[in-house]
C-alpha cells in the first residue's frame, strides 16, 4: 500500500468533526457510514425526544449497536460454508461413483 493511496478525510457527525486517514478507493463507504449515522441519530432524537435524559454519545452508541447488529446478520446470511461442504460432499460422492 503506497503512501498517496491514503488520504485525510474529516467525518462531520452529529456535528463535530472525526479526522480519519483512509484509503482512497474507501472514501464512498466512509461517506455513506457518515450519512447513515447522522440519519440514525437523528432518528433515535426524534424518538427518545430532549426529555429522555438521553445524550448524543448515547445517541451515537446505540446508532454503532444497531450498525454492527446489521454487520453481523449480514454476515450470516452470506454464510457460504454450509454449502461448500455439501458441494465438497457431492463431488466426492461423484468422483467414487465415476471411478466404478
Amino acid at each position: 500500500m503506497k503512501n498517496e493511496d491514503k488520504f485525510s478525510l474529516t467525518l462531520v457527525i452529529d456535528g463535530r468533526k472525526y479526522p480519519i486517514t483512509i484509503l482512497r478507493s474507501e472514501e464512498e463507504a466512509f461517506r455513506n457510514a457518515e450519512k447513515k449515522i447522522n440519519n440514525k441519530i437523528n432518528q433515535y432524537r426524534i424518538t427518545y425526544g430532549d426529555s429522555s435524559g438521553l445524550i448524543t454519545q448515547d445517541f451515537m452508541a446505540m446508532a454503532a449497536i444497531q450498525a454492527l447488529v446489521q454487520n453481523f446478520t449480514l454476515g450470516k446470511l452470506n454464510n457460504t460454508q454450509p454449502y461448500e461442504k455439501k458441494i465438497s460432499s457431492l463431488i466426492d460422492e461423484l468422483d467414487i461413483y465415476l471411478e466404478k
